[in-house]
């Protein structure tokens, strides 16, 4: 038995994130919670245990680090990636993507949003031993 893997979603605009949280459900792994309300965000994550965090990379960079930050002095969520990411806006299937910011993963030139899928899916790929 395989169990989908539980990915949080955190931005402000939820027509924001339509186009991400389609394709990744489409997968047919992933399980999406979204968060509007970064300062609820601590607490969904607590609640929903995700895998993986989709970060809003345009929400106020203080905001987004203090967030970010709290989540690793979580025990239960030090080890759960945080990714930022740029959804697309309507009517495009590109996001942003790649790379390193103050120690988080960051997402930084465009990909179509099926590579943006694969990029997930390797972020939790189990390691190999």
């Amino acid at each position: 038995m395989t169990f989908l893997k539980r990915i949080l979603l955190i931005h402000s605009a939820p027509r924001a994130t339509a186009v991400v949280r389609k394709a990744l459900e489409n997968s047919g792994d992933y399980l999406i919670k979204e968060e509007h309300d970064s300062r609820c965000a601590i607490n969904a994550a607590r609640w929903f245990q995700p895998n993986l965090i989709l970060f809003d990379a345009i929400a106020s960079g203080a905001e987004a680090t203090s967030t970010a930050q709290q989540f690793e002095q979580e025990a239960l969520l030090k080890d759960t990636p945080v990714v930022f990411f740029s959804s697309p806006t309507p009517g495009e299937d590109r996001v942003l993507s790649s790379g390193v910011l103050s120690g988080y993963s960051f997402l930084a030139n465009p990909v179509g949003i099926e590579e943006f899928v694969r990029c997930v899916a390797e972020l939790l790929k189990p390691a190999s031993r």
